[in-house]
């Protein structure tokens, strides 16, 4: 007996080492599907700062303050802190925020695929113990493909190519900000997720990436706790001791705890926390949330604008499913296809529902301003659509056919209709990424769906304006200029019309030997600085450096009669800036602000 056992052993050594081909075909379409996502992203990446977030995660990196918003609040320690690191390795801010969304990316495309094949091999089981618990009348029930088929494997294909085409996907995956980084964690935090219940290493693995995602951005850890919490309860129906829940509780702690006692530090402690973040929130919240007092016209716009996100999200998975449900499929009539779609979605929409109904949620409750954020639940949207599809390929057609080549007959349609689901979704959403335009003003608003400024023609616009700009302000003296920007709120819900973006941000980071203002006249405040260092408050009365000759201001639209500039023609620079250059002499007003020269002291 011995002996057959040491004989034995090697031969499952071997077994063991070498996965079976399922597995081996699975790992290189995920990896096929990350390296499509960084051979797409890496020709339109950024090389411009993008907007105020973008600069203040730069700006943390020189220096953490969260006080002065160097970054804002919640704070993104371990972002920052990777940023830091790769700062100190020679990749500057800009180029380090890049990287990671781009690596976020491939790894978001990569696995989506065992994500979604694991779903659709759960469902397409389902399906199959309950046709054999209820045979038909005719005979047995149509069987699903297991798990090792192709047919799984061909619906996470799908979702890769989806994830790695989604135009929203791909335009925030050439940004220096963190949603695009938080749309690759939270398919990874899905899968972890998922495989809570194969065993004691994977729920710990899982405990720990969720509570390091949260030191990246902590939102997703409050988002996707639901999603956390019904892993570790599969986990448990499925046999984990009470024991194992415990040292997965133990090791979240351990690395919650490792990136959230160095943010308190950081912030001063608790206390100067908590002001931090509710001086923050104190200042969004009362314009965008019905619980925060904004009404239920604040409620209709989030719902509105997530409205259009989900719609631009997923056409191209829509034109990808209308393919496939308009081809003719000798096995089922097309109704039937149709009903075993929505029965395999519906075999997995608890998991689906606890991904991406919280964060949906919140958001229509409380905050969304970018359609960024709607980058933690799009890749379950994604994956929805996936195994919508899916029937598509789980078919037993040799049992359908009834003859002894519907097997083959059937695997080169199913090829067939998976090469035409895959070029459905890449064209579509490159299409859109690569060839898309913004939708005018003129034009009806639904056309948004199809026309929007989620295309890479809109960041080399904004890069191209930015660098006329900066190559106008440069022309200016700093001894003799002072660069100014206007804020001015928006009406209607949440605050959304008119509002005038500032650039003050931008200004501090490119021009740092320029004193820099922010005008918020509605307010009566302004806040000042030169170079990187903290915005300082100041009152309608601003005393301008000695040597001052011109305001430089540099606005995002008119500001009509509420700041009046009239008597100044702006430059118009591009469709992003106006650049209006004011005299100054002994003193100026404008607005509520009243400007004068500080004198020159004597030597």
């Amino acid at each position: 007996m011995s002996a057959s056992i040491q004989e034995a052993a090697p031969q499952r050594c071997a077994a063991a080492a070498a996965p079976p081909p399922a597995v081996r075909r699975q790992r290189l379409v995920a990896l096929a599907a990350a390296v499509a996502a960084v051979a797409s992203r890496v020709p339109f990446a950024a090389r411009r700062l993008w907007d105020h977030d973008s600069v203040q995660f730069a700006l943390g990196v020189e220096r953490y303050d969260l006080a002065a918003h160097h970054p804002h609040p919640p704070g993104y320690p371990l972002y920052v802190a990777i940023l830091k690191l790769l700062a100190a390795a020679g990749i500057d801010a800009l180029h380090g925020m890049v990287a990671l969304s781009i690596a976020a990316a491939a790894l978001g495309a990569a696995l989506i695929v065992p994500l979604t094949a694991r779903l659709a091999s759960a469902a397409a089981a389902a399906g199959a113990s309950a046709a054999n618990a209820a045979p038909t009348p005719g005979g047995p029930g149509p069987r699903a493909a297991p798990p090792e088929s192709a047919g799984p494997l061909a619906a996470g294909a799908l979702a890769a190519a989806l994830y790695v085409c989604n135009p929203l996907l791909w335009f925030y995956g050439e940004l220096p900000l963190v949603y695009a980084v938080e749309g690759g964690l939270t398919v990874g935090l899905a899968y972890a997720a998922l495989r809570m219940a194969d065993g004691r290493g994977p729920l710990l693995a899982a405990c720990a990436a969720f509570a390091l995602a949260g030191g990246v951005r902590p939102s997703t850890l409050v988002l996707l706790l639901p999603l956390f919490l019904l892993g570790a309860w599969r986990a448990r129906r499925r046999g984990a001791t009470i024991g194992t829940l415990t040292a997965g509780a133990a090791v979240a702690a351990v690395c919650g705890l490792a990136w959230l006692l160095p943010l308190l530090a950081a912030a001063g402690g608790l206390g100067a926390y908590r002001r931090i973040g509710s001086e923050n929130f104190g200042a969004l919240l009362p314009y965008t949330s019905i619980l925060y007092g904004a009404g239920w016209p604040a409620l209709a716009h989030n719902l509105t604008i997530m409205t259009k996100w989900f719609l631009q999200g997923l056409v191209p998975a829509a034109v990808a499913l209308g393919g496939l449900w308009l081809w003719p499929d000798r096995r089922r009539g097309r109704l039937a296809q149709v009903a075993a779609s929505v029965r395999m979605l519906a075999a997995s929409w608890t998991w689906l529902a606890a991904w991406a109904v919280p964060p949906m949620l919140f958001f229509a409750l409380f905050h969304v301003t970018k359609a960024g954020y709607t980058l933690v639940y799009l890749p379950a949207l994604l994956v929805a659509a996936s195994l919508l599809a899916a029937p598509s390929w789980l078919a037993d057609g040799a049992a359908a056919s009834g003859r002894a080549d519907g097997a083959a007959a059937s695997g080169r349609g199913d090829g067939a209709r998976l090469g035409v689901a895959l070029a459905l979704a890449a064209a579509t959403g490159a299409g859109f990424f690569l060839l898309g335009a913004d939708r005018r003003p003129d034009q009806p608003r639904l056309l948004a769906v199809v026309r929007n400024e989620f295309n890479r023609g809109a960041i080399a616009a904004y890069e191209r304006d930015l660098d006329r700009l900066l190559a106008l302000l440069r022309r200016l003296p700093p001894a003799a200029t002072v660069l100014a920007t206007v804020e001015l709120s928006g009406t209607g819900p949440a605050g959304a019309d008119g509002f005038l973006y500032p650039w003050q941000r931008h200004l501090q980071w490119y021009l740092p030997g320029y004193e820099v203002l922010h005008l918020v006249p509605e307010e009566r405040l302004a806040f000042a600085t030169r170079g990187h260092r903290p915005f300082q408050r100041e009152g309608p009365a601003i005393e301008l450096p000695a040597g001052t000759r011109q305001l430089a201001i540099v606005l995002s639209g008119s500001t009509g009669e509420r700041f009046p500039l009239a008597a100044w023609p702006p430059q118009p620079i591009g469709k992003t800036f106006d650049l209006v250059v004011v005299p100054v002499s002994e003193h100026l007003e404008l607005g509520p602000f009243r400007f004068t020269i500080r004198r020159r002291q004597a030597a």
